[in-house]
This record gives structure tokens, C-alpha cells and sequence, in this order.
């Protein structure tokens, strides 16, 4: 990897990285806004549900954009929104402003998933296979986590204000952007871009039982993920009487970061047993977090439970990911990413969606209990898809000149 293909490729992890940091920043802060503005459980929801539809639309109409326009000014567009979204943020006084505020941020996370990361992945090509796949899987969960810590914490104990951190945020993206500009470009115009933008699902070829139990997997995992997003805040504060952002950044990254160390481990494993392992060990844990809630009380037990969870999502999400990917050619990556993406944030967002029409007030371990539910069922539904081998992947490796 000669030097300005280095740059390029740690600038554009470095964008995936950001977009993702500056989307979980507000998580942590729920709680407070709850209590200041009055929001009730089914605004959470509907909140997190804004956020994962904003990420829905762009992955159903502008994947591909990148295939026409370049990587590198796709990349800079999405980074232009992610800064409106964090000064919209640096704005909130009301419960509306966080709905809008989710929505553009979610835009420019669902336009990083496919976008962005295929570019990370472009530019991994003379690393081994699996760096591209473990960042590009890894990326959202770190980035979320580390944005609602980073936030949490310096808003408790550093006297930070909400209004000057996203600023803050919005002048860091900004600085990436800058980066970006003078990466390297992995993909060269070409026309078609207003034909791209027709909803299309994209899969390599012969993928289709496989994407199907990739699916089981990005649903149940991300479904949870959205209740964990929407609620781990008002678990810290009604369920155990905690009120600090931190405590509460802590136990929401509790799931989403351990994901990061289950990715590392994914490619040493088979990836029906992957699958098999991860998502079974997930349901479990999930099992494990709900009895926390309703009859151990305990924290520590639902934190400890969360890791765990987390690191199996790593493994069986990132093996799928993998999957697809080695099946794909350059030209079908950022469509196949959208595919990956949109099949996660849609699962996470119908059932948010639900929850925020239905639950009002209902209490936050009931609706845990469906989550698991959800879960389990798609288990044996993973068990079904996975009876059978995998057909032989044909290698789909083209480099970057």
C-alpha cells in the first residue's frame, strides 16, 4: 500500500468512524432531555424510529450515488450533512428538534454504510480480506459507543454544555472532511446517476439463502440494538434510580461496543457456525438482560449480560458481512452494503416504530420481553436456513490502481 493510499484509507475510516460518533452523541443525553422537556417513553422510541428511517430512505435511493459521482464526493456530501445534523442538535429545545435532528442524522448513517464504507473497503485492498469487512462492521458499534461516552461524560462531570459539544462535533467532522478532499478516488464518474437512484436490491450472485439467513441475523441483533438506543438511558433512571448521563452512556455501549472485539474474531470461524454460535448466544444474553430487569434488579448483571451479547453480535454479524462481501465485485459493493444496511436499520426500525405507536408508558422490561421474543424466533428460523453448506465462494478481489 504505497503512502497516499494509506492516507486515503485512514481518512475514510476515520469518516465512517465520525459519522457514527457524532449519531450516538445524543443517546446518553435522552434521559436529561427527558426530564427537561417532558418526552415520554413512546417520544424515545419514536425518536430512535426517526433516526433509523432517516438511514432507511437514503439506503433505498442513493447507494449507488458513489458509483457515479466518485467515492470521494459522495463521501464530503455525507459529511456536509452529518455537520447539519449535529448543529441541529446544538439547537434542541423541544422534543421536535431531536425527532429532526435524528432524522438528518440518520441520513448521513445510512449513506456511510453504503457509501463510506464501501470507499474504506476500495482502499483495504492490498490489506489481508478481512480488514476491510471487520472496520466496516465494527466502525457503527465503536463510533456509537464512543459518542454517547464522550458525550455523557464530559456533559456530567466536565460541565460541557450540550449546545457548545455539537458544535465541537460539527468542527471535528469538518476536519475529516478536509481530509477527504484530498484522498485518493477509488471509482471514476460515469454517467447513470439519476437511474441509480430506482429502489434496487443488490446481492452477488447466488446469495440469496445466504443473505436470507444474514437477515435473521441483522434483525434480531439491530432490533435490539434500536431498544437499547431508545431506552438504556430511562433503564439507568426509572429501573435502578441512576441519574447520570454517564452510568447511562456506559450501559448502552455496553452492548454496542464489545461488537468491535466479536468482529475480530469472526473470520476464525466457519461462517454457518458463525452464525449459528453468535446469534444462539445472543438470544440467551438477551434472555439473560430481561431477567435483570424484571427479577434479579441488578445492573451489573445486565451490563455483564450486554458484553456478552455484544461480542456474539460481533461474530455472527461480521461473518455475514464477510460473506456477501467475498461474493461481490467492486461494482456491487456499495449496493450490497445498502442491502446489508437497509435489511439492519429497517429491522431495527419497524419495531421501534411499533413500540412507539403502542408502548406509552409501558414498562421498559415488558417491552425487552418482545424484543427477546423477536429474537428467539428468528433464531430457529437461522437454524432452518443453515441446515445445509454454503456453495463455494468464487474470489471477487479487485484492487485498487
Amino acid at each position: 500500500m504505497d503512502a497516499r493510499t494509506r492516507f486515503s484509507f485512514i481518512a475514510a475510516t476515520g469518516a465512517l468512524l465520525v459519522l457514527y460518533f457524532t449519531s450516538g452523541s445524543p443517546i446518553s443525553l435522552y434521559s436529561m432531555w427527558q426530564e427537561e422537556l417532558g418526552m415520554t417513553h413512546a417520544q424515545l422510541s419514536m425518536a430512535s424510529m426517526w433516526y433509523l428511517l432517516g438511514t432507511v430512505v437514503p439506503l433505498l435511493f442513493l447507494p449507488r450515488i458513489s458509483d457515479h459521482l466518485g467515492r470521494r464526493p459522495a463521501t464530503m456530501m455525507i459529511l456536509l450533512v452529518s455537520i447539519c445534523g449535529a448543529l441541529t442538535f446544538a439547537m434542541v429545545d423541544d422534543p421536535g428538534m431531536i425527532m429532526v435532528g435524528r432524522l438528518v442524522q440518520g441520513m448521513a448513517s445510512g449513506l456511510g454504510s453504503s457509501t463510506v464504507a464501501a470507499y474504506v473497503v476500495d482502499l483495504s485492498s492490498d490489506l489481508p480480506k478481512w480488514v476491510g469487512p471487520m472496520i466496516t462492521s465494527s466502525a457503527p458499534t465503536l463510533g456509537l459507543s464512543l459518542g454517547a461516552f464522550s458525550s455523557g461524560g464530559l456533559v456530567a462531570y466536565a460541565g460541557v454544555g450540550p449546545s457548545s459539544y455539537f458544535v465541537a462535533a460539527a468542527v471535528a467532522i469538518a476536519a475529516i472532511l478536509v481530509l477527504i478532499a484530498f484522498s485518493k478516488e477509488t471509482v471514476p464518474r460515469r454517467p447513470g446517476l439519476l437511474r441509480s437512484m430506482m429502489p434496487r436490491v443488490t446481492l452477488p450472485k447466488g446469495c440469496v439463502r445466504i443473505y436470507a439467513a444474514c437477515a435473521m441475523v441483522f434483525v434480531s441483533t439491530w432490533a435490539l440494538g434500536g431498544f437499547s438506543q431508545s431506552f438504556s438511558s430511562t433503564i439507568v433512571a426509572e429501573q435502578f434510580g441512576v441519574h447520570d448521563a454517564f452510568v447511562s452512556a456506559a450501559v448502552f455501549v455496553s452492548l454496542l461496543l464489545p461488537n468491535a472485539f466479536g468482529s475480530y474474531f469472526a473470520n476464525r470461524f466457519d461462517t454457518r457456525f458463525a452464525q449459528r454460535m453468535g446469534l444462539g448466544i445472543y438470544v440467551l444474553c438477551a434472555a439473560m438482560m430481561h431477567l435483570s430487569l424484571s427479577a434479579w434488579d441488578s445492573l451489573v448483571a445486565f451490563c455483564v449480560f450486554s458484553i456478552a451479547a455484544g461480542i456474539s453480535q460481533g461474530i455472527a454479524f461480521t461473518a455475514g458481512v464477510s460473506e456477501l462481501l467475498g461474493r461481490a465485485t467492486q461494482a456491487q459493493r456499495a449496493g450490497t452494503f445498502s442491502t446489508i444496511y437497509l435489511t439492519s436499520y429497517g429491522g431495527a426500525a419497524v419495531p421501534n416504530l411499533v413500540v412507539g405507536m403502542v408502548c406509552g408508558n409501558t414498562a421498559v422490561e415488558t417491552i425487552l420481553g418482545w424484543y427477546v421474543l423477536l429474537a428467539l424466533a428468528m433464531f430457529v428460523v437461522l437454524l432452518v436456513l443453515t441446515a445445509k453448506p454454503y456453495a463455494a465462494a468464487e474470489p471477487q478481489e479487485v484492487r485498487v490502481d
